[in-house]
Parts: structure tokens; C-alpha cells; sequence
């Protein structure tokens, strides 16, 4: 039997490497498919341009001394917890009410380098609140189009406020705020104020507040218009307009120009009501294409690292006047406005004729109403009358 079972197995052997033969092609192709490799980041670089970092902003920051936080969806209302002797400065009518004890709160009215702020166009009444207890206060702006974004000033980095209207509170006794010029922009940017210290930030946008964080060797280009406040580094924004063809054309001077700006005939011709009304087409003609065909190309160009604050919307001349003031505006002739003024000034000056000439008729009928006496030699008195009816 032993004999015979060995044999059996023997005569099996074959099948067994020829069923291990026939298993491992299939494993070792298997093997041979399965690929494994790293997926690619979610968030790419801001460099190759396809993505772009941006978030909405902060909704709440605190401090040993204070805390800030945007309350309402979309924002509306701050909401500004202080500890007792903490100073509030907050803009002059923002504060909508307040809780704790009332007989404890100071308020006061502070002027903040009125004029420097009043030369780059830069609110500068403020109003100072503080208490010796712990109050809470809640603070608004009178737009319904403005959300609010609190920033926590470490130290570390300083911030640069570009919209002249976007500083609405700030807490700290070390935070400095001070007005700066930035004459590479258009004269409506010029009004910046720069921010530094320890200390919390309340701002307020048009529209909705983003945030866009770069990192280092990343750009950004924006709108000056939307840009509300951003990190001061050492590459600050510079101006940058975008490239456009424009096919070069000069003509020699040959004095033709001067020639003709001193005869006779172009000065008479520039005093006519035609060579005036061509210039007004004119331009009106060079506006409308400057906004429409070829846009507003000024914009800032930001580098790496840096941590922007963009709003939604820009402020507009339909945010300030209604549409029936600007069709009022827009329909007016032009020279309306140089009229209404003149026809104002004659009537003052008939206003103050009418005194004077009432002034003069005093005299002359005081002296109508006199008499003078006279004594003759017989002892009688004559009457005599003075005046225009004498």
C-alpha cells in the first residue's frame, strides 16, 4: 500500500506544478497593472494662474481687552465686547446702542489730525467711548450695502487702509493710525492711512468682503477700487495697467500748430457757439470711449507674501444720488448751472440796492417835515416850510 501511495503521488506531482504554473501568470500580471502614484494637491500655486486664494474674511477677533464680532448674514451689525478702561473710538452716528452700566460710560468727540484727514478726503471725527466697567456695544453704518471684516493687529504686521471711508472702529492703546499720501494713483486713491501697533480693527466694504492670502512669489492684480486694506511688505503695490496695441504714428513738427493758434481767424473761430459746441461733442465722444472701449486700465499689482482684504462692489455715482437726480444731472444743458448762479447774484444785488435806496429817501423827507422861524423887526414871527415842496 505504501508502495502503491507514493507512487499516486508521484503521478500527481505534475498536475500540481502544472496548476502552479497556470496560477502564477495571472498573479504576475496582475502585479504587473496595478500602478500607484500621488494625486496632485487640491490647491495648486496662484502662479500657473489656476487658482486663485480667496475666502471670506474673518467674522470675529479678540484681545486681552477687548473682543470684536460681525453679527447678521450678510454682516450688518458689530458687535464690541470692552473690559473697564478700554477706549472704543468708533465713527461719529455709527453707534447703535450699548449695554451695561450707563452712569459708568464717557463719551467724547475726538478730532484726529483734521487737517491732514480733511485734505486726502479722510473722516476724522470720531468718537471716543469708555467705561470703568465692562460694556458691550453694538455699531452700524447708515448703507444697507456694506458688510464689516474685524482684523487682529499683533504687532508683527502692519496694515495700509486703502479706501478712505473703510475705518470704522478700532480698540488698543498702542494701535497708531496715521494719514498717508500715495501720489502714483489717480487723485480719487490718494487718501491711504497706514496702521500700526496692538490692537483690533473694524472695517466696512461695499458688497462682500474677500480675503486673498499670497504667498511668496505669487501676484495679484487689482482694481484700486475694490481694494479695501492690505499687509504692508517689503514690495509694495505698484501701479500696472495692462498691454495694448497701439500702432505708432508721428508727424514732424513745422510749427503748423502755432502758425494757426495765431491768426486771426482760429481765435475768432474758437469764440463762435459752433467751434464750442464741436469741442463738447468732442469730448464726450473721447469719455465715452475711454470707459467703454478701452476701460479703466489702472490697476495695482501685488506680490507675495501678502494678505489682501478685496470688496465686491466699488463706490459708484449711483450709491451717492438717485436715478432721478442723475437723469436731472444728465439732461441739464450745459451752462445751466453758470446761470442759476448769475440770475442768484443779480438778485442779491437788487436786494441790496432796495435798503440803499430807502436809505437815501430818509434824509429828504426828515427835512421835508422841518419849519424854520424867522422874527422880523415888528416882533412877528413867519413860519417858513423847507424842503422839495417848498
Amino acid at each position: 500500500m505504501e508502495a502503491m501511495s507514493h507512487s499516486i503521488r508521484r503521478s500527481l506531482q505534475p498536475f500540481a506544478r502544472s496548476r502552479r504554473s497556470w496560477r502564477s501568470p495571472a498573479r504576475r500580471a496582475e502585479q504587473r497593472w496595478i500602478h500607484i502614484q500621488q494625486l496632485q494637491s487640491a490647491e495648486p500655486g496662484l502662479v500657473n494662474g489656476n487658482y486663485l486664494p480667496a475666502s471670506t474674511t474673518a467674522n470675529s477677533a479678540s484681545s486681552p481687552d477687548a473682543k470684536f464680532r460681525v453679527l447678521g448674514a450678510p454682516y450688518s451689525i458689530l458687535s464690541v465686547t470692552l473690559s473697564a478702561s478700554q477706549n472704543l473710538y468708533t465713527r461719529r452716528g455709527t453707534l447703535v446702542g450699548l449695554s451695561g452700566k450707563a452712569d459708568n460710560v464717557i463719551s467724547t468727540l475726538s478730532l484726529l489730525e483734521p487737517a491732514r484727514r480733511a485734505l486726502l478726503r479722510i473722516p476724522f471725527l470720531y468718537q471716543k467711548i469708555s467705561s470703568t466697567s465692562p460694556i458691550t456695544a453694538l455699531i452700524s453704518t447708515r448703507s444697507a450695502i456694506t458688510t464689516f471684516s474685524v482684523v487682529e493687529m499683533n504687532g508683527s504686521v502692519d496694515w495700509m487702509i486703502a479706501q478712505e471711508k473703510a475705518l470704522l472702529a478700532w480698540t488698543g492703546h498702542s494701535l497708531r493710525i496715521k494719514p498717508r499720501l500715495t501720489r502714483q494713483l489717480s487723485l480719487s486713491h490718494w487718501g491711504n492711512s497706514e496702521v500700526t501697533g496692538r490692537g483690533l480693527l473694524a472695517l466696512v466694504g461695499t458688497g462682500q468682503l474677500y480675503s486673498v492670502e499670497l504667498k511668496a512669489g505669487e501676484q495679484y492684480i487689482s482694481h484700486p477700487s475694490n481694494v479695501v486694506a492690505y499687509t504692508i511688505t517689503a514690495p509694495s503695490p505698484r501701479p500696472y495697467r495692462f498691454k495694448s496695441t497701439i500702432l505708432p504714428f508721428q508727424i514732424p513738427s513745422l510749427g503748423i500748430g502755432k502758425r494757426l493758434s495765431d491768426s486771426n481767424f482760429i481765435k475768432n473761430l474758437s469764440d463762435t457757439d459752433t467751434w464750442k459746441a464741436a469741442l463738447k461733442l468732442w469730448h464726450i465722444i473721447r469719455t465715452w470711449s475711454r470707459r467703454t472701449i478701452w476701460g479703466d486700465r489702472l490697476f495695482l499689482q501685488f506680490d507675495g507674501p501678502a494678505t489682501i482684504l478685496v470688496q465686491s462692489r466699488a463706490s459708484r455715482m449711483a450709491d451717492t444720488l438717485t436715478t432721478q437726480q442723475v437723469n436731472e444731472i444728465a439732461d441739464a444743458p450745459p451752462g445751466v448751472t453758470q446761470d442759476a448762479v448769475d440770475r442768484a447774484a443779480a438778485k442779491l444785488g437788487e436786494e441790496e440796492t432796495v435798503p440803499k435806496a430807502k436809505d437815501d429817501l430818509k434824509p429828504t423827507t426828515a427835512i421835508s417835515g422841518q419849519s424854520v422861524a424867522s422874527v422880523r423887526r415888528d416882533g412877528k414871527v413867519e413860519f417858513h416850510q423847507t424842503g422839495v415842496g417848498q
